[in-house]
């Protein structure tokens, strides 16, 4: 019987290590050849709380004798507590990066292995913070397109980002001394550059930042993406680029963060001739300090314009703003940058009214044939215009608070282009109402009279 119950014992001890063996999910030593291991951790801030939702990546180290210094990575994310757990890793030996963009914090292991355990237990620190904006030109080549999407990174580092041409950007980085490559995102318009010949020193831009320190706030540029200069002109080129700049709050002063920003040129809406209503069209977005950068405008159809703001909530305007006017010999011959004033956002406001036909201006009746007639009602220098029959009611909508003017002329594209090219003064042909809007608020005002311009203002 003793005989038997040790047999068996050796049996069960037998299939225990051979079940062990055959299970994909045992720990082991992680080897270049494919073998794989758990990795996991927790990571703090500074104030000592678990950084929850940070993103943290691991990548194999970066390979110094090639141009692009940008390392094969994989990353996941925090969980409530701060832990964050990797199935596999790439190599024995590997670098780690946590960004916590709610916190602006950051971490950087620039070399580790396994045995190291310098990852159990993170401590996050302030991060240095680069503000800047992209310009490019495009290749000269026809047989290359480059698009308008990039990349960024620190070189070597895990500390990468997506940037859009003519969209402002911004990158948390650790501490240190470190160089900034800018480059085409799309590995095959790169692999075709190279085999028509262009430098790689051209394709991978690198602008030095130098020495950079915990908190610090930097902005570089514009940075300018371009193959047809030297690599040395990167910075000085970039400072001559003219543009305009401002900051958005939120209702509660605090930065707005992705703002929809739109150079209003045409503040009376003459050039609104299709469709029922304008479009607002965001030609940029606000970063995590509510900063915006937009390029000067290259014509005007007046001597001023306007730069409007709104942010969205699932397709759901939600906080609109509009900047002051603007004028034309401000920005001529501009070399640098221009920065507005920081623009309060508000509750969006509605204004409700209508217009009567009156067919002749010395004779105030009102006129029943309103549908042969239309007319164009909107908010002067902001993206808000309609053009309705007269005596319907019409309803503006997502409108900024404050005094704002209400503008109306006839909804006749032709007869407006006519006037307009002739000498007759505007206020023949535009009626501008003054109204002050509330935020949040619905704006009624009473009928507003229209007639139709009479032929003999031509003569």
């Amino acid at each position: 019987m003793k005989n038997l119950k040790t047999a068996f014992a050796l049996l069960a001890a037998a299939a225990l290590a051979f079940v062990a063996c055959s299970n994909d999910k045992t720990a082991g030593t992680v080897t270049d050849t494919g073998n794989t291991i758990a990795v996991t951790g927790v990571v703090h801030r500074v104030d000592g709380s678990p950084a929850a939702d940070a993103v943290v990546r691991m990548a194999r180290m970066a390979v110094y004798d090639s141009v692009l210094h940008i390392p094969e990575k994989v990353e996941v994310k925090t969980d409530s507590d701060g832990v964050y757990a990797f199935d596999s890793v790439l190599s024995d030996t590997f670098q780690l990066a946590v960004i916590d963009t709610s916190a602006v914090e950051v971490f950087y292991l620039p070399r580790t292995t396994l045995d190291a355990k310098a990852f159990d237990s993170i401590t996050l620190s302030k991060a240095a913070v680069i503000n800047s904006v992209l310009r490019f030109e495009e290749v000269e080549d026809s047989a290359v397109s480059v698009g308008g999407h990039f990349i960024t990174c620190l070189s070597g580092t895990l500390f990468c980002n997506d940037v859009y041409a003519a969209d402002s950007f911004f990158m948390l980085i650790p501490e240190g001394d470190w160089s900034l490559e800018l480059f085409p995102s799309d590995s095959m318009t790169v692999a075709r550059m190279q085999s028509l010949g262009f430098a790689d020193s051209l394709i991978y831009r690198t602008l030095k930042l130098g020495k950079v320190k915990s908190g610090d706030s930097i902005s570089p540029g514009p940075v300018v993406w371009s193959t047809t200069t030297s690599v040395d002109t990167l910075i000085k080129e970039a400072k001559n680029v003219a543009r305009l700049s401002g900051t958005v709050l939120c209702k509660n002063e605090k930065p707005c963060v992705n703002v929809e920003v739109m150079t209003i040129r045409d503040i009376y809406g003459f050039n609104f001739v299709e469709g029922d209503s304008m479009e607002f069209v965001a030609q940029t977005t606000t970063d995590s300090l509510g900063r915006w950068w937009l390029p000067i405008p290259d014509s005007l159809p007046g001597d001023s314009f306007r730069i409007e703001f709104r942010k969205l909530q699932d397709d759901i305007v939600t906080q609109v703003g509009v900047s002051r006017y603007l004028t034309a010999s401000e920005i001529k011959d501009l070399k640098d940058t221009l920065k507005l004033d920081s623009v309060k956002l508000s509750l969006p406001s509605k204004l409700i009214s209508g217009v009567n036909l009156v067919l002749d201006r010395e004779d105030t009746t009102q006129s029943n044939n309103c549908m042969v007639n239309s007319v164009v009602v909107g908010i002067k220098g902001t993206s808000h215009f309609v053009r309705d029959a007269t005596c319907d009611n019409l309803m503006l909508s997502d409108l900024p608070e404050g005094g704002q003017q209400v503008v109306l002329y006839s909804g006749v594209p032709k007869a407006i282009a006519k006037m307009r090219e002739s000498e007759i003064p505007m206020q023949y042909f535009v009626t501008l109402t003054p109204v002050t809007l509330h935020g949040g608020d619905v704006q009624k005002v009473q009928w507003m009279t229209y007639t139709p311009p009479n032929q003999n203002i031509f003569k």
